[in-house]
């Protein structure tokens, strides 16, 4: 059955999960936005699917991501899907990590996306009493578990689900028409193991970890477990309610490979153990007249 057509402005395109999320919605019908950072030369491969392509760094001040934006908008008459996939990965222990160093990741995997839905929820928010549209955070199984040599890029997209999670509940209460997807895949075959920004050596302790990883990433590209074409297949069912998510309320967060699955199921176990073994030391802090929680927020 045909689905209606949709209009999707798209960061981080000159690569993996973007291009492919371009090239298949192209050969779909919808109209595509496909944005990244230097577009003229980066995005050149993409001229050829008709996308619309608009230059964006999504560091950029606030008002140039609106500007953005709204241009979309201005082209299509209106925006569907906003998909936040730009990334930035860099590598390195924790003691040689310099705050310029964590900012960077910050800025382009938290700031960045939740600073484009802000451009996107005044627009989402008009479409009905309730709202309508969908925002997708390309997430990661690093959004949910800790690596070593991962602090950069764990804290960004730690705090990434954090705030999508929060903003889940507000669009809840007063616009349940807007969605968010959060992505959370496991290793898959695009470029990011070959993109790794690894820090140089600053700490002499930490060299056998820093060389560990930098063999780890080159080891891991083109023997990535995980299918990305497939991979973006499936979200884009998930996004228009067919195939594999025919029937489906869309959830807040979808894991994707088996090696993800694996690492979520041992957290989670890990994480029920340690509240199981310490349930009657956590009860016992309450004060004895303690009685219960705050309710949830009122019916608007």
């Amino acid at each position: 059955m045909a689905t209606e057509k949709r209009t999707w402005f798209i960061t981080g395109c000159s690569s993996g999960f973007g291009e492919q999320l371009v090239r298949q919605l192209r050969a779909l019908g919808d109209n595509v936005v496909a944005t990244g950072r230097n577009a003229d030369s980066k995005l050149a491969h993409l001229k050829d699917t008709g996308a619309t392509i608009l230059n964006l760094d999504v560091t950029a001040p606030q008002a140039e991501l609106d500007a953005t934006f709204q241009q979309a908008i201005d082209i299509y008459g209106g925006v569907d899907v906003l998909v936040n996939n730009a990334g930035y990965i860099q590598c390195g222990a924790i003691e040689e990590l310099t705050q310029d160093d964590m900012q960077r990741s910050l800025n382009t995997n938290f700031h960045g996306p939740i600073n484009l839905t802000r451009s996107a929820l005044s627009h989402f928010r008009s479409k009905g009493e309730t709202g309508g549209g969908l925002i997708i955070y390309m997430s990661s199984q690093s959004g949910f578990i800790g690596e070593p040599a991962g602090a950069g890029y764990c804290a960004s997209k730690f705090a990434l689900e954090g705030a999508v999670e929060s903003l889940a509940k507000e669009l809840g209460w007063l616009a349940p028409g807007i969605k968010l997807l959060l992505l959370e895949p496991g290793i898959f075959s695009t470029e990011v193991m070959k993109n790794i920004n690894h820090i140089p050596n600053r700490v002499e302790f930490w060299k056998p970890l820093n060389e560990a990883c930098r063999v780890r990433g080159a080891g891991n590209y083109g023997k990535e477990p995980g299918n990305a074409v497939d991979l973006v297949s499936k979200v884009i069912q998930i996004a228009k309610g067919t195939g594999v998510a025919e029937g489906k309320e869309l959830p807040l967060r979808i894991p994707f490979g088996s090696d993800c699955v694996k690492a979520f199921r041992e957290k989670l176990q890990g994480f029920m153990k340690i509240v199981d073994d310490w349930d009657e030391v956590a009860r016992s802090t309450d004060f004895p007249d303690q009685k219960g929680p705050m309710p949830d927020l009122p019916d608007k």
